[in-house]
Parts: structure tokens; sequence; C-alpha cells
């Protein structure tokens, strides 16, 4: 069977859930000393789902019950994924072509959930704990792509999942000034108000004007005009950064803080940023109360080096340390596109700009 191209981050988050299930079940069974699941436990829930395409149900017994007295638990599981990755998955025979993942979700659900699925099928009163990976709905009201739900109340932690590649975690779209001022000024505290004049005059074209082809010679000008206005302020903006770490200005930490918690979690402190890669993970909570106090310390006592590119797509960024790529904490990059649309004369396409905030390694690591 040929498998069709599907994406591996819609895919992960119906591993990672089948994943968190399997510990359930394998935790109720073996009661102590449970053992690292395997590949095939999570295949079966995974078989379960796609043999119904329904929410699916355990009854499993609260393992620290009193003799004599039952206790229940319903551990129930869902999964609502983009139609390719779906396709991938619901065929035993194809899941090895993302075994990386099942490894990094196993490893990642071993160390840092065990102690609370066991806490959950130990309490002694019956629960109804819910599994649902799921990120097609609400993908402007939530980070979550994994959401956890105890007898239908959100539980302390919900999980917004990354893989390999997927290093954005935030973006502002458009090429308006109002936008550059967002990022740079509103979020960072950065003074780049007396560019306007300037970007608004380099930036000059009919935003009505759409092209047939992603090739055309005129939407590529518009591309490159772009970036050079872009460019101009991510330069100008690199420059202030550089200025205020080498007066290690607590202000400015304390922006990138805000910037990382925000814009991980739209200011819910109940979501973890997970990221499955190399078949191991790297994870970020954010349910400390002093998050951005801790997260701006590390930062201000992390040495940054702030680099600004000075060809290709207009990046900020900004390692720990040394300009290794172990060390890069967070990049500020643009990226513009040729955005399609549907009209009466077919697909065209426009110029689409977005600024994306993505995550170094060290960006994990610092807490």
């Amino acid at each position: 069977m040929t498998i069709q191209k599907f994406n591996r981050g819609d895919v992960a988050e119906a591993i990672l859930g089948a994943t968190l299930v399997a510990k359930f079940l394998q935790v109720e069974r073996v009661r102590s000393d449970a053992p690292k699941l395997t590949h095939a436990q999570v295949d079966d829930v995974l078989d379960d789902f796609f043999s119904k395409a329904v929410m699916v149900s355990y009854t499993l017994h609260d393992i620290s019950a009193v003799k004599g007295k039952a206790v229940l638990d319903n551990v129930r599981f869902y999964v609502n994924i983009p139609t390719p990755a779906k396709m991938l998955l619901q065929q035993r025979s194809n899941r090895s072509v993302v075994n990386d993942l099942y490894d990094s979700a196993i490893n990642y659900v071993e160390d840092t959930w065990e102690s609370e699925i066991i806490a959950l099928l130990s309490n002694q009163k019956p629960d109804d704990v819910a599994i649902i990976s799921d990120g097609v709905g609400d993908q402007k009201g939530t980070k979550a792509d994994i959401k956890i739900t105890v007898d239908n109340k959100p539980y302390k932690r919900q999980i917004s999942l990354k893989v390999g590649g997927g290093e954005q975690f935030a973006q502002i779209s458009g090429d308006e000034f109002l936008k550059q001022i967002k990022l740079w000024k509103d979020i960072l505290g950065l003074n780049i108000a007396h560019l306007e004049d300037e970007y608004n005059t380099t930036l000059r074209y009919d935003k009505k004007e759409l092209f047939s082809s992603r090739e055309d010679v005129r939407l590529a000008a518009l591309k490159t005009m772009i970036k050079t206005s872009v460019h101009a302020v991510y330069k100008d903006a690199a420059a202030q950064m550089k200025q205020l770490v080498s007066v290690n200005n607590k202000q400015f930490y304390e922006n990138i803080a805000k910037l990382v918690y925000q814009g991980a979690t739209l200011g819910d402190a109940s979501i973890e940023l997970v990221k499955l890669e190399n078949r191991k993970y790297k994870n970020l909570k954010f349910s400390d109360a002093e998050f951005t106090t801790i997260y701006s310390t590390r930062l201000k006592n992390a040495n940054i080096i702030v680099k600004v590119s000075e060809s290709g797509d207009p990046k900020v960024q900004l390692y720990a340390e040394s300009m290794t790529p172990a060390n890069l904490i967070i990049q500020i990059r643009a990226k513009v596109e040729a955005a399609s649309r549907s009209t009466k004369a077919g697909k065209t396409y426009s110029p689409y700009l977005r600024n994306l905030v993505e995550a170094g390694p060290k960006m994990f690591s610092l807490i």
C-alpha cells in the first residue's frame, strides 16, 4: 500500500494520546512496578479507536480500593486529526514509518506521567478521564493539541505538541507596521517607531493585486521588497537587544520570558510544551506561578548573545553562552510566502508575511 504524504505532528498527537491511555491500562493491570510500555501496547489502543472511529472507553479498577469494595475508573480516548494522518494510522502495518515517535512518546509518558497516572488510579474514588488528541478543533482559543479532562474538568496538564522541524510556537502575521509594533514594542519593549515612515515608503504596493502563479516575476519582486523592509526593522531591533543585554537590563529578560510564556500558552499555565524528536523528548512546563520570574533570571544569567541575519529571511537569534545550535534559545524569523486563495478566476496568490517565534533546544533546558 502506498503511503500518502502526511504531517508528522498530526500523527504524533494520536500516538501520544494513545500512549497515555496505554499507560493507564498497564498500571491497572500490573498494579505495581509496571514495565516500560511497548509499541504493541500503544498500537492496541490505536486499533481500538480506529476500529470504531468513535470515542473508546475502558473501565478500570481502582488499584488501591478496599477489598470487597469495587471502585471503577473510566478512561476514554478520542482522536481528531487530518485525513492523511488518520489514513496512515488506520493500518497497523503502516505505523512502522513513525517508530521514532513511539519511542519519544513512550519515554515522555514513562518519565513524566507515570506517578500521576498511578495517583489517579489509586485515589479510591471513581474518576472519568478523557484523553482527546485534537489538533484540528479550536486552533485559536487554546494551544492544547492533547486535551485531558478528569470528571469533565480540565486536568492540570494540557499538552501543546511539536515534533522535529516544528519549532514555531507563536506568530504575528501581516506586513502592516502595526504588526512590527506589536512584536517589537508591545511585547519586547523596543522602540521602533522611528522606522515607520521608511517602512511604509518602501512597502507601498496594491494589496488587492493577485497572481495566477507562485512563479510570477512580479510576485517574487514583492516578496523580496517585503523582506528588505522587514530586515531593516529586525536589524534595528537586534541592535537594541544587544545594548540591553550589555547592561543586563532586567526588564528585557522579563519581556523575553513573557514572550515564551504567552506565545506557548496563550496565558493558560496548564499548557505544557512538548517536543518529540530523535526518539527522545523535550518539555517545558509553565504551571509554576513564578515562571516568568524564574525564567527571566535564568535568561539574565545565560550570557545572552544576539545575532541578526545578514541575508535570507530576516532573523534575530538569541543564544546562551555561544552561538552553537544546541545553545539557541529562541529565534524570531520573518517568512514571506505566496499565500493562495480561491477566487472566481480560480486559485490566486499574493504575498503574505508571518513573523515566527521559534524554539531552540536551550529554550527547554534553561529551566
